[in-house]
């Protein structure tokens, strides 16, 4: 199954540092062990995979995961035309592929050139433009993502109306997790540094504090939250003169 390019692709653990692109990779030894909780039941080991509409089917093995937690696989048996990458949202009840990439040689050219591309959003639609094949909808979203995130970031009053508002000290709070936990889970774990045990530990209480700092340095954060159904609030910390 694991033949030398997708063993070359997972090696070369690209990280473009995007939510909805590659993050986390198997190590080599561990290539069956990832399709736990895809394949096999992590408790039980038994099967699930079947060929039934919205299943994961027989011939899907993953081979990286986003920062989102959903799966980045392949079909074996597309060997012959060069292993079309799929993803698909995790937690949605069902398993309904979308093909995001032709070939994994294709996505293996994209990744690695959107690594470098640094906070040009320009230049990283035009990287993705530059590849045929490439799914719209979803490299659409990435862009859309990626501009949001380069946006953000720029703090300078120069870059726009100056809002003090947008300065204050403060924390993020989960107030309800919502409907997908799994992917708020995977979020607040990268934010907080947190194994994933200990993320599930914390958003067990009524409230969880996904970050601190910035109101403008967590909007990202909150935008990410929001977007898997959280509700979340920015909690100023009183100032001194307020005590």
């Amino acid at each position: 199954m694991w033949d030398d390019s997708i063993r070359e692709f997972i090696a070369s653990r690209i990280v473009p540092g995007d939510l909805l692109l590659p993050m986390h990779y198997p190590e080599p030894e561990q290539l069956d062990g990832f399709q736990t909780g895809f394949r096999t039941h992590g408790h039980s080991g038994e099967s699930l995979v079947s060929s039934a509409d919205g299943a994961w089917q027989p011939g899907w093995y993953v081979i990286a995961m986003t920062g989102l937690d959903d799966p980045i696989f392949i079909d074996e048996t597309e060997r012959g035309s060069g292993y079309p990458v799929y993803t698909a949202p995790h937690g949605a009840g069902r398993w309904d592929a979308m093909a995001i990439a032709p070939s994994l040689a294709a996505f293996t050219r994209t990744l690695a050139a959107l690594a470098k591309a640094e906070d040009d959003p320009r230049r990283f639609e035009n990287i993705i433009a530059a590849e045929p094949g490439l799914a719209d909808t979803f490299w659409r979203e990435v862009i859309e993502e990626r501009q949001r995130s380069v946006a953000e970031e720029d703090l300078s009053p120069s870059g726009g109306d100056y809002d003090p508002e947008d300065y204050a000290e403060g924390d993020l709070i989960v107030t309800d997790i919502g409907p997908q936990k799994l992917k708020a889970v995977g979020i607040i774990s990268k934010a907080c540094g947190l194994s994933l045990k200990e993320t599930l530990a914390l958003v067990a209480a009524p409230e969880v504090k996904a970050g601190s700092g910035m109101r403008i340095r967590l909007r990202r954060l909150q935008g990410q939250l929001e977007a898997v159904g959280a509700t979340v609030i920015f909690r100023p910390r009183a100032s001194l003169s307020d005590r």
